[in-house]
């Protein structure tokens, strides 16, 4: 009889420890996906913004991804391990190449002094790097699998970069919203951009280029309302980039164009 008894209360203490573990293992899971998902709308205000193209630097054939810019410079990353060029606006003249991480490059965007967030497509990582003798070097990462991250831009205060999953229905793309330790405060379903690439930042608002539509859009973060676009004159358009006044735009195979907004 004792037997039995202890039998049936060890019985009862499994199965609560079977609910409590289940309930450990599924609930963080849940809790993310219903409570830090949202979808990117199009404005009810939405309109075509107008640009004019200014003049292009020649840029050699590789795989050209993000843009960036680091207050002189106009950073150009190469996928397919190609590097990072260094550009002169002003001359066009190329500086020094940097040796990058690993093997595609998708973005690289200045936190402060020496140190960099890069994302690598191949690797589905995001790095906090630093360079030393023209060479990034990881410092710590953030594992994306099962997506890839392409664009990322760090506006001093959140990380945003945007994936694509792909699966038997199709890619799906997101755009992350990261704290400064590269843990995520938000998701953002895009739906409204094909196949986005790569993001500037302005002060107040994100810039989406498209690889699949020839648009740039403009992006209210605080709403996640798209507020209009204006037409690339790249195909393929990948990196952009605002330089304080004026934004460079670049594709796949493009060259370097300054573009002014006029309405």
């Amino acid at each position: 009889m004792k037997i039995s008894l202890r039998i049936a209360k060890d019985r009862i203490s499994f199965k609560i420890f079977t609910l409590v573990l289940a309930t450990l293992i599924v609930f963080p899971v849940s809790v993310f996906s219903s409570q830090l998902t949202d979808t990117l709308k199009k404005s009810k205000s939405y309109k075509t913004i107008s640009v004019k193209v200014l003049g292009a630097i020649e840029l050699p054939k590789w795989y050209h991804e993000g843009l960036s810019f680091d207050g002189k410079n106009i950073w150009v990353s190469n996928g397919k391990s190609g590097k990072v060029w260094v550009v002169d606006p002003k001359s066009g003249d190329f500086g020094p190449s940097i040796e990058p991480i690993s093997i595609f490059t998708e973005a690289v965007t200045n936190i402060s002094g020496n140190l960099f967030f890069v994302t690598d497509w191949e690797e589905r990582k995001i790095y906090e790097a630093r360079i030393e003798n023209s060479r990034m070097e990881a410092l710590s990462w953030a594992n994306l699998r099962p997506a890839h991250p392409a664009g990322a831009i760090w506006n001093g205060d959140r990380l945003f970069v945007i994936t694509w999953t792909r699966g038997l229905t199709g890619t799906k793309f997101d755009l992350l919203d990261l704290t400064r330790r590269m843990k995520i405060s938000n998701k953002v379903s895009i739906k409204n951009i094909q196949e986005p690439a790569h993001m500037a930042w302005d002060g107040k608002n994100l810039w989406i280029t498209s690889w699949y539509d020839p648009l740039v859009y403009k992006v209210d973060i605080e709403k996640w309302e798209i507020l209009g676009a204006f037409r690339s004159p790249v195909d393929r358009t990948t990196g952009i980039v605002w330089d304080g006044k004026y934004f460079w735009l670049t594709g796949t195979y493009s060259d370097l164009y300054k573009l002014e907004i006029v309405g």
